[in-house]
């Protein structure tokens, strides 16, 4: 008997066919631990068609893996491509290669990053009563720094360079709170920003003690304050 898939696996896959229709599936494939992202789509006469999501190579920054944490961005993009085929009458690769498209065009976009600062700030006040409060006290300068980022420094192409350039423009001192929160909001966004279209490279690292750093030990400051003694 085959094995039962995971939660995660079993929600997505009822979550495409309410937002896709009945035909529609997602699942691995591919040799070794990370596996590719397989869409398939079965017709009422019985055919079918699939396409790979996302990058074929796994060396690609912005390759898509059949794990819990691409979920979110599988069924949008599903559904992004299911309303096309139904709307324009497309295949499903040529329907997928117009999101592509799309997608490209809005991520080069001026306004790309604030529209999805609005749906992020939406989806945190949303989540009960206090939320606007949460967002002011918390969010909302992380997150207006992370968009100035975003703008200005148009060469960052990842969710490492992102917070990389935040501690080192506003970053505070090493293992403070202050930092350690300002990263992990920071870091909470580009997640959402993933899992609501933007490319896989722009996901931050897993461990964020790199950016967060750590307090320096009276030891540490004692040495500092005797270096810096005159002679």
């Amino acid at each position: 008997m085959p094995d039962k898939p995971t939660k995660w696996i079993a929600s997505l896959r009822e979550e495409i066919r309410k937002e896709c229709g009945e035909g529609w599936m997602v699942r691995g494939i591919g040799k070794g631990l990370v596996q590719k992202v397989q869409l398939t789509v079965r017709f009422e006469d019985g055919n079918r068609t699939s396409i790979v999501l996302g990058p074929k190579a796994k060396n690609d920054p912005d390759f898509v893996p059949w794990i819990g944490a691409s979920a979110g961005w599988i069924l949008k993009i599903s559904s992004e491509i299911s309303l096309i085929m139904k709307s324009q009458g497309k295949g499903l690769a040529e329907a997928y290669e117009l999101v592509k498209k799309k997608n490209e065009s809005e991520l080069n976009g001026a306004h790309y990053w604030e529209q999805l600062a609005r749906r992020f700030k939406s989806h945190k006040i949303s989540n009960g009563k206090k939320g606007s409060r949460v967002w002011n006290r918390n969010y909302r300068t992380p997150i207006a720094r992370t968009l100035l980022i975003l703008s200005r420094e148009t060469s960052l192409s990842s969710g490492y360079s992102v917070l990389k350039t935040l501690v080192e423009q506003y970053g505070g001192e090493p293992g403070s709170a202050s930092r350690r929160l300002r990263v992990q909001y920071a870091a909470e966004f580009l997640r959402f920003a993933f899992k609501n279209g933007a490319k896989r490279s722009w996901l931050p690292p897993e461990d964020l003690k790199t950016f967060i750093g750590e307090k320096a030990t009276t030891d540490q400051l004692s040495e500092n304050e005797n270096k810096s003694e005159p002679c």
